[in-house]
């Protein structure tokens, strides 16, 4: 091979290698990918390391966990949220708090959320994201201000998670729920996707239809077609075969950030190995 043929050679390996290394770089992962199980200010595990040992058993990777409400101090319970930041990340899962803010006062609202983002355990841990659960004033107005004050004051590649209603559902008809506003000012949209509310819906091909319906009518509803959906499941009382429905109809319809489960109180063992058993695309 003559000195000629080697530098051709090693500059076309050096630009394969530059390119997929720049294709590398623009592939972003979203906090909430994976599998996850939600959890509200009155059901924290008793037993926080025995508990994240058992997800983490079960494929679950990320654990959604209330910290405040707007009628609550920012932080709920300091030492239950230190208990479980630290059994988690020794665990190696993720914690995203959310908040339920009832934007009565925005401003305040983004404060508490604020707390949280910024928030260190007495071990130095904290959360890996924050949600808001915007389901009480869903003016356009409001929420462009609630996320606008919060954006300022973070870095600009900190991920804004909304947790919305189901289109499916008539509260979040367009003419009424803020679609546009929430995909322009949030990066993750996180509907509450919970078929076992409609009777017609309780199998696995209600809980199928439901979910597919959701992801489509989203992207519909805020015109755009690649939005980051993490879709939240319904654990209400569900089936094994209902959750299979909705899983499949996860993966059918390209959800792209990752889906999760939210129990009533606690999740049940079925609903639990269900999601487990789950493969993700």
């Amino acid at each position: 091979m003559n000195k000629t043929t080697k530098i051709f050679l090693t500059l076309i390996v050096t630009l394969f290698f530059t390119v997929n290394i720049s294709q590398a770089k623009e592939i972003k992962t979203s906090v909430t990918d994976g599998k996850g199980i939600w959890i509200n200010i009155w059901n924290y595990p008793s037993n926080p390391d025995s508990y994240c040992k058992y997800m983490k058993s079960k494929g679950i990777d990320t654990i959604y966990l209330q910290v405040f409400r707007s009628n609550t101090p920012a932080i709920y319970s300091r030492e239950k949220l230190d208990k479980v930041l630290l059994a988690a990340h020794k665990n190696g899962i993720k914690v995203v708090g959310w908040g339920y803010v009832f934007l009565k006062n925005p401003i305040e609202d983004a404060k508490k959320y604020l707390v949280a983002i910024n928030y260190k355990s007495k071990d130095g841990e904290s959360l890996d994201g924050m949600a808001a659960d915007i389901e009480e004033v869903t003016n356009p107005k409001v929420i462009d201000t609630f996320a606008r004050y919060v954006r300022s004051h973070v870095k600009n590649d900190y991920p804004m998670i909304a947790i919305t209603f189901s289109p499916m559902f008539k509260r979040a008809d367009p003419k009424k729920y803020a679609w546009k506003t929430i995909a322009n000012n949030f990066d993750i949209i996180a509907p509450m996707t919970y078929w076992h509310a409609l009777k017609d819906k309780q199998s696995q091909k209600g809980a199928y239809d439901f979910t597919a319906e959701t992801v489509s009518r989203i992207k519909e509803y805020t015109g755009k077609s690649d939005i980051k959906i993490h879709i939240i499941g319904d654990g209400q009382k569900t089936s094994s075969s209902e959750i299979v429905g909705f899983l499949k109809a996860a993966n059918d319809h390209k959800v792209n950030a990752g889906v999760s489960l939210y129990p009533m109180h606690v999740p049940k063992k079925h609903q639990i190995d269900t999601l487990a058993e789950f493969k993700m695309n």
